[in-house]
């Protein structure tokens, strides 16, 4: 199990010498023992770009973002990571781009190095962890193509449909990031997202109750468009 200066000495090694409120581990949830619980306000980091790395996490609630900062001061969000997704493995010590929590999020650290070196105890958390990261880079694969390969109105359909075939209801979409946020993952501007957007629900396929709440009126026609 992880301890709290396990953790913190993490972090320690490369800016943070303590955890900020929000980076605070918990009590252990009981279904996750060989990992730490930690919560997140709104918009709270939970790794920066250039930290040393060593921990993968699991979300357990909320939603994280990973984005990069890019040389012309233009964000680029990769990730948008759900209930039960992992994030943070890393090729090397450091990590490549920041996390952070879009809405108060839940999500459970795991010393990944630590899971490794347990033995045959901590199997089936490993076996589990590597499911969940080949989802994650299935999902990587399928996000380059949407950026590569589709045009405005093509990668908001594909998103929305990607949102709701990973929440509960696939009729109406509460969504949790705010609309920069999805220009920012979808390589558009803003205006061209409420633009597409408007453009959805005139072609009625959707209905849009509020800027997050998107009630999907025609999932085929989407696809089609999306396809």
């Amino acid at each position: 199990m992880l301890t709290q200066s396990a953790v913190t000495q993490s972090f320690h090694l490369h800016r943070h010498p303590s955890f900020p409120p929000s980076r605070k581990p918990v009590a252990p949830d009981s279904l996750h023992s060989a990992g730490v619980s930690m919560s997140f306000g709104r918009n709270a980091e939970i790794y920066a770009e250039g930290e040393a790395s060593g921990y993968v996490y699991k979300v357990v609630s909320g939603v994280v973002r990973v984005s990069n900062l890019l040389p012309d001061g233009r964000r680029q969000i990769s990730a948008f990571h759900m209930p039960g997704d992992m994030f943070g493995f890393e090729s090397d010590e450091v990590h490549h781009a920041s996390a952070e929590a879009v809405v108060p999020t839940k999500v459970i650290a795991y010393k990944w190095q630590g899971l490794l070196s347990a033995g045959p105890q901590s199997n089936g958390v490993v076996r589990e962890l590597l499911r969940l990261t080949m989802i994650g880079l299935r999902q990587s694969r399928e996000h380059l193509l949407l950026l590569g390969r589709k045009n405005a109105l093509e990668r908001l359909a594909a998103f929305l449909l990607d949102m709701t075939g990973r929440s509960d209801s696939k009729v109406v979409l509460d969504l949790a990031m705010p609309r920069h946020d999805i220009a920012d993952y979808l390589g558009l501007t803003l205006e061209t997202v409420s633009r597409m957007f408007a453009e959805l629900k005139d072609l009625g396929t959707i209905k849009l109750e509020s800027a997050r709440r998107v009630h999907l009126l025609d999932p085929a026609k989407l696809k089609s468009m999306s396809a």
